[in-house]
């Protein structure tokens, strides 16, 4: 849920605890706790009812539960039906859900089969009839999405106290492993102290925030900042270059490529526009990356590098902005205002405020985050607007979206749950299409107010994407020197392959490891087989110069092969069509046979 963001993200004081090692191996899988399972019928998931699932999860293969759904909460307050996000009491359990010691129950459960669990966390406010609202009223100031909102600036240290005990107390008492920060963050030094509280009871956690940007040392990484999915109120509006391009999409982030359209606004109103593309007055240039902070106003604290961009023709007047949008829909400004905008940073001198440069000035933007994450599906697809007689999942059945994009790229994937089988969607009967009210009840297409029908499974459709995706997270899982996360600022081992192909596919890659290479192709079209001739050459990447090698297909039950250096260099595989069992991917393992 999108609001201004306070501004507070700088953190002074102690070197905060590194992100856990098991970060990198993470798979989210976000869970709306109400309609995950239905015990006694629609909208009535419990604690319990989720723990009994768990073998499920377990044998899918994910490694962490996004938990929407704990807190004593309003239950119509948005779309008409029970939400975290009309939290009320945060630090008391919804009794519909169930008890703590159910709660703990179901974390335990979850460690022992290698899963963390992480809770979503309303950061801006409460409802009105919060206790907290009632007894505390001098904590409070002004409101957003028919809530009180929090006074974070208003120096109560009090509330900034009671705030750290719950969300310490989550996990020192109950082993909860981290949390979602919906909207924004809003007090950094807040959650420092709930995550150095947390290391010091031995339980280091993960924090992510909802938008913004990561804070080193104290959020590990954005939801939002590759998600696959660019509009949640329109149907199939896709990141292309994420779900084409995925070599691309890494040129972009360490500035080798990208196409940035840059509008300069002055103080006197007027303002000049360009792109890299050369269209407009304003001269924008790409110039690679740089780690150069010499008279950088506000510098990242994270110490990555960050995409140069030279501005020419920059009329001589006192600037009062500077906005960036690159192809794949980010935004930076410097002076960042609203929700899903980054800060840019200048290789020019500030006075007093008055920025005055031209003719040409050097900007720079933080492409890449102190960890990554990449989103196929959220509770937010479908929002309002959406339309009503469509499915709101991401990849519905997509095994090259869901595979390509997501869970042999370098980030940690998440995806809402069900989007593993392509589930049909069934709203909760009182799913409302509008945010507020109960107007049309049962026609919304809000993802979190989806009620999950497990009797899918028994269609061949449904199980037969189970398995795909079980299986590619096997691979993920078997392979994950080679496949896993990779750590923001550092650039994966992933390049694109050369290849020909019979009709329009996305960009095979390569990712690799000091033992081996795995190579995957992917086939988005519904109705076609692609025939594609693969010109595998491994001197890129240092596995060069054996005398054969061994061809593994990891997707289809296929003999391995011996290959010489040669014939790896013309290599022809068939990659099924999309949406079908088997179909959408070819995934490759290369080892040298001596």
């Amino acid at each position: 849920m999108p609001v201004e963001d306070s501004g507070q993200r700088k953190v002074p004081g102690a070197t905060q605890p590194a992100s856990p090692e098991w970060m990198k191996d993470l798979i989210i899988y976000e869970i709306a706790t109400k309609g995950f399972t239905s015990p006694n019928g629609p909208e009535s998931g419990t604690f319990n009812s989720l723990r009994e699932k768990l073998t499920y999860l377990t044998e899918l293969g994910i490694t962490g539960i996004w938990l929407t759904g704990y807190s004593l909460c309003d239950p119509r307050h948005f779309y008409n039906i029970w939400t975290q996000y009309a939290v009320i009491e945060p630090d008391k359990f919804d009794p519909t859900l169930g008890t703590a010691a159910e709660f703990r129950a179901l974390i335990d459960e979850a460690h022992r089969r290698g899963i963390k669990v992480f809770l979503d966390v309303i950061t801006h406010g409460l409802m009105p009839e919060s206790s907290a609202v009632k007894t505390h009223p001098e904590w409070f100031r002004g409101g957003s999405w028919g809530m009180t909102d929090f006074d974070w600036t208003g120096g109560h240290t009090d509330l900034d106290d009671w705030w750290v005990k719950i969300y310490s107390d989550f996990v020192t008492v109950y082993g909860v492993d981290g949390y979602r920060l919906d909207v924004g963050i809003y007090r950094p030094d807040l959650w420092e102290r709930i995550r150095q509280n947390a290391a010091a009871a031995g339980h280091p956690i993960v924090i992510w925030e909802e938008g913004g940007t990561a804070i080193h040392g104290v959020t590990d990484f954005t939801q939002t900042q590759t998600p696959i999915s660019t509009d949640q109120t329109k149907v199939g509006v896709l990141n292309e270059i994420l779900v084409n391009d995925l070599p691309g999409f890494y040129a972009r982030k360490f500035g080798r490529a990208g196409f940035y359209e840059v509008e300069v606004q002055y103080k006197d109103g007027s303002s000049t526009k360009g792109s890299s593309r050369g269209e407009g007055q304003l001269g924008v240039r790409l110039a690679g990356l740089s780690a150069d902070r010499v008279g950088r106003s506000d510098p990242r604290p994270d110490g990555l590098p960050d995409v140069k961009i030279r501005l020419e023709n920059v009329a001589p007047k006192p600037i009062a902005d500077i906005a960036v949008r690159s192809d794949m829909g980010e935004h930076w400004q410097q002076q960042p205002e609203g929700w899903g905008n980054k800060p840019l940073y200048l290789d020019v001198p500030e006075s007093s405020g008055q920025l005055t440069a031209g003719p040409a000035i050097d900007i720079q933007i933080g492409t890449l985050e102190w960890g990554s994450s990449v989103e196929l599906s959220c509770h937010d697809d479908g929002w309002e607007g959406y339309p009503l007689d469509k499915n709101p999942y991401v990849a519905q059945g997509s095994r090259s979206l869901f595979g390509y994009s997501v869970l042999f790229s370098p980030m940690i994937p998440i995806f809402f749950s069900g989007e593993e089988f392509d589930a049909t969607f069934h709203a909760l009967p009182g799913l409302s299409p509008h945010l507020y009210g109960d107007k049309d009840a049962g026609k919304g297409r809000w993802l979190y107010g989806a009620q999950i029908d497990w009797n899918d499974l028994k269609e061949a459709r449904h199980s037969g994407m189970l398995a795909d995706v079980t299986k590619m997270l096997a691979i993920r899982k078997r392979f994950s020197k080679a496949l896993a996360m990779c750590a923001g600022g550092q650039e994966p081992n992933l390049k694109a392959v050369n290849f020909e192909a019979d009709i329009k596919v996305p960009v095979p890659y390569v990712r690799w490891d000091d033992r081996g290479a795995i190579v995957i192709a992917a086939n988005r079209n519904r109705d076609k087989n692609a025939d594609m001739r693969l010109k595998l050459d491994l001197s890129g990447i240092g596995h060069s110069g054996h005398k054969s090698y061994i061809v593994t297909d990891l997707w289809s039950a296929i003999e391995p092969k011996r290959l010489t250096e040669e014939e790896l260099k013309n290599f022809r595989c068939e990659v099924k069509r999309d949406g079908i069992a088997g179909g959408g991917l070819a995934v490759l393992r290369i080892q040298w046979a001596e």
